[in-house]
């Protein structure tokens, strides 16, 4: 059946690129005026949103998942053995802990899927789209067969489209055909049948537009475009992040272990003469206390409420691996403009030789597009502010060519006719454009030095000339080379730095992460503005990108160690230069163009703006929702906070559960009863675990986090500061329970003693839980630092213990009852040795780390 609906698919397709613009309107029953809103609602209803529609995984498979693994068959096992040996209590006890986190599983994936979602939104891709004559903007989700788009430079293609008009445009299908390079486009009908990459008068879903201007009529949507069909057949794919999979491969190796000690304890429990059903359960509900089996999930909503988080601190993340790469940086290098000032230019002076007679703003009249009705660059914008407040009269000539930006010669410009003669308007990089200008060495001199002077005040410096031309041109490539300039002369335009951006360029600098600005401006501008920026002290700390072209890797390397900006650049020296730095560093680059797209894929993190075009957000790890320098600091310290607390998640996991384990291990090794029941394990993996650990993976940051070095993201999870205090709260757990356990059974015998161990285990667990709010800072200080869902589990996790105690369950979970006093007594040493002995390795802790700081 599909194979039939793909090749009805590609008939279809193939009747449009065989069509001319006419027929193609025809068919579609569209205009080239657009839709009107009725015939766009009759579409949706008949095509549906333009949303591709995978194959996700079936309801069946999503229910029985949190009981298909190795731990729902142990306790499984363990009730069919209670039944067999006719504790029907015990096996409905166990029952009903599969049950309960079976429900915590889909509630946890159901929250995590929601918020997954809810980001997603953030990306929707905005169309340009005529409807009824006029343009409006839509989400490409709304879009319908009959539309007529406009795509320009960097956008992506939102859906199966016939192209009308193509000004230059090439586009990348790499996504579709694995084809890398661009593919040019025109619009006139083709013959025969063809190939996708070879229907040049096509655009496809998926791809992106990476130079010139398109418009074009959506002929399919959603699952009917070539990319949806390919997307529906291959489904859904998961990526875990890094973090998530050492804790699979730590969770790996500590079944290993466990298993060797349930074969450990199950020997012993049987040399000590214990049922061989009892011992069986006694094994499972260890093994299964044992092992973090649910952190995995935890961990996942504590991701993806982090990305929550950072997305409310207007940093996007498109992807999990981002989290902990960017919480580890060592470097970021970051563009000027829109990152590190507010991108909103206005001209502040101009300067013309004094030879010159030319009106300059007539001039930069005659270098903006006429054409156009709305400008994205933030100079064309000062430009055409400036014109304006100047109250030129209308162009009398007529434009015939607009030229596109050219990287090579840094300039771009309009063609005009006036009369018979044709000339070229042209503004740019004022190196250049005086390099091709017709001027004398004394009038040469004195453009430079100008230009000096206004580049050491920080402004950037745009130069402007004209050119007579014998035919229309394109592109600047068509320029004949001896073609001489006539300077006009400099507008210099200045951008106001962001407020913010120098108190976060100090953080980074703090947490030992340096700073790298890139820019286009010229040396002199860009020492300027970094030196408000407290990012260099000395001009050596700049570096012309100019100088690249003739330097080896090598060369380059060494000469840019110190280097703190790069001026001069262009999008093919971004690539060069994170190449350098990656050797060397965890690097973040930022881009918002087509050419920002090979540094931001290849980056350790890529940060797209916000405001940049579709496929460079598309090949970013994060999207800077406001385009801030302010939200890279936000998100690397975000960044950190979530991997800090994942590990505090598993250092409570762990050592609690280490301390569960030395105890009835202890209890073997010594020949003394057990002082657990199986079904009291459970309960305590049960409540207190599941209870406290998520609320410990939403702990607020310690206010330390930005003073220590980056760890490297192969790091392992755990540190060994972290595993010694592991080691000593489980011991300290296992001697203190032992202890009590073997004081209450010589004086009041098993049972008793049975309830006091079981709820000192509980409150030593509270206990480590206060403990595992801080690495470094002592529990009492970190009282100070409100976590209400912190408190929140602690409650539930108290109340459920209450009920276990005093309530209903006590029968269920075989609770003796107990004198009061002695309950409070072993309550308050049970709550206060993991206290001491955790405050005590934070002391030397803290002693090491300033230690560490002040080497630094």
């Amino acid at each position: 059946m599909q194979l039939i609906i793909r090749r009805f698919v590609t008939i279809v397709l193939m009747l449009y690129y065989n069509k001319n613009v006419h027929a193609t309107l025809q068919d579609l029953s569209a205009t080239e005026h657009g839709l009107s809103t009725i015939e766009v609602e009759e579409r949706r209803r008949l095509h549906g949103a333009n949303v591709i529609k995978v194959t996700g995984e079936p309801l069946w498979k999503k229910l029985i998942e949190p009981f298909a693994n190795i731990f729902m068959l142990v306790l499984f096992i363990a009730a069919v053995i209670s039944v067999i040996h006719g504790d029907i209590l015990d096996a409905v006890i166990v029952g009903v802990i599969m049950i309960a986190n079976g429900v915590i599983y889909y509630v946890q994936r159901f929250s995590t899927e929601r918020i997954l979602r809810s980001l997603q939104r953030h990306s929707t891709q905005l169309v340009e789209t005529l409807r009824e004559g006029k343009n409006i903007t839509v989400q490409s989700e709304d879009l319908v067969p009959g539309d007529i788009i406009t795509l320009s430079e960097g956008e992506k293609v939102p859906a199966d489209a016939r192209l009308i008009e193509a000004k230059s445009v090439r586009t990348d299908e790499a996504l579709l055909t694995g084809e890398s390079q661009p593919i040019s486009k025109q619009v006139e009908a083709l013959t025969g049948e063809k190939e996708i990459y070879e229907q040049s008068n096509m655009l496809f879903q998926g791809s992106f537009v990476v130079s010139g201007e398109a418009k074009a009529i959506i002929v399919h949507t959603g699952n009917n475009t070539q990319f949806g069909q390919l997307a529906a057949l291959t489904g859904t794919t998961v990526t875990e992040s890094p973090v998530q999979k050492k804790i699979d491969k730590l969770i790996s190796q500590i079944i290993a272990v466990v298993g060797a000690m349930a074969v450990v304890a199950f020997a012993l429990s049987m040399l000590r003469g214990m049922e061989i059903a009892e011992s069986l359960k006694f094994v499972m509900a260890l093994s299964v206390s044992a092992v973090p089996e649910s952190l995995p999930v935890a961990i996942s909503v504590v991701l993806v409420l982090g990305m929550r988080r950072m997305a409310a601190r207007k940093a996007l993340v498109r992807n999990m691996r981002a989290i902990e790469t960017v919480g580890a940086l060592t470097t970021i290098a970051t563009d000027k403009t829109g990152t590190l000032t507010k991108n909103k230019l206005t001209a502040q002076e101009t300067w013309q030789p004094a030879s010159s007679s030319d009106d300059i703003a007539l001039h930069v009249q005659k270098t903006i597009n006429q054409g156009s009705h709305k400008t994205h660059d933030p100079l064309d914008s000062a430009l055409i502010e400036y014109v304006t407040d100047h109250k030129l009269p209308a162009l009398t000539h007529h434009q015939v060519a607009s030229l596109p930006f050219d990287q090579a010669m840094a300039m771009s410009g309009n063609v005009w006719k006036q009369g018979d003669g044709l000339s070229v308007a042209i503004k740019g990089a004022p190196e250049q454009i005086l390099h091709h200008s017709n001027l004398t060495e004394s009038e040469r001199e004195e453009a430079t030095a100008a230009l000096h002077k206004l580049t050491s005040q920080g402004y950037r410096v745009i130069a402007f000339a004209e050119a007579e031309i014998q035919k229309p041109i394109e592109r600047f490539e068509d320029l004949p080379k001896k073609t001489i300039f006539t300077f006009v002369g400099f507008i210099a335009v200045a951008d106001v730095l962001r407020p913010e951006a120098k108190k976060a360029i100090a953080a980074a600098l703090h947490a030992g992460v340096t700073v790298r600005m890139i820019t286009g401006d010229h040396l002199e501008t860009a020492y300027h503005i970094a030196r408000q920026l407290g990012m260099v002290s000395h001009r050596s700390q700049v570096f012309d990108s100019r100088r690249m072209a003739v330097m080896s890797d090598k060369e380059l390397g060494d000469a840019i160690k110190d280097v703190r900006v790069f001026s001069r650049v262009i999008p093919e020296h971004k690539y060069r230069i994170l190449e350098i730095l990656k050797k060397h560093n965890i690097t973040a680059m930022t881009g918002d163009g087509v050419n920002d797209v090979p540094a931001l894929a290849n980056a350790h993190v890529g940060v797209a703006m916000g405001s940049g075009s579709q496929i460079a957000k598309d090949a970013g790890d994060i999207i800077l929702l406001d385009d801030n320098f302010k939200s890279i600091i936000d998100a690397m310290r975000e960044g950190r906070t979530i991997i800090t607390n994942v590990r505090r998640m598993l250092y409570y996991l762990l050592a609690t559960n280490a301390g569960e384990a030395l105890t009835m291990m202890g209890a073997l090794i010594i020949g003394i009863p057990l002082p657990l029941m199986p079904v009291q394990i459970l309960w305590i993996n049960l409540v207190t675990d599941t209870s406290m650990v998520i609320p410990l993976g939403l702990e607020p940051g310690e206010k330390n986090i930005m003073d220590e070095k980056p760890k490297r993201p192969n790091a392992p999870i755990l540190s060994k500061y972290i595993i010694t205090r592991m080691i000593l709260v489980a011991l300290s757990m296992a001697a203190t329970v032992l202890g009590m356990y073997i004081y209450y059974n010589a004086l009041e015998g098993h049972e008793y003693a049975n309830t006091i161990a079981f709820c000192a285990l509980v409150v030593m667990q509270w206990s480590n839980a206060f403990n595992a709010r801080s690495d470094y800072e002592s529990m009492f200080s970190r009282l100070r630092v409100w976590n209400g869902k912190f408190y929140a589990g602690l409650a539930i996790a108290v109340g459920l213990q209450m009920l276990a105690i005093f309530g209903p369950l006590q029968s269920l979970l075989h609770i003796h009852t107990v004198l009061i006093g002695d309950l409070m007594l072993t309550g308050v040493i049970a709550f206060i040795v993991p206290i001491i002995i955790v405050e005590s390795h934070k002391l030397v802790g803290r002693y090491h780390l300033r230690r560490t700081i002040a080497v630094q």
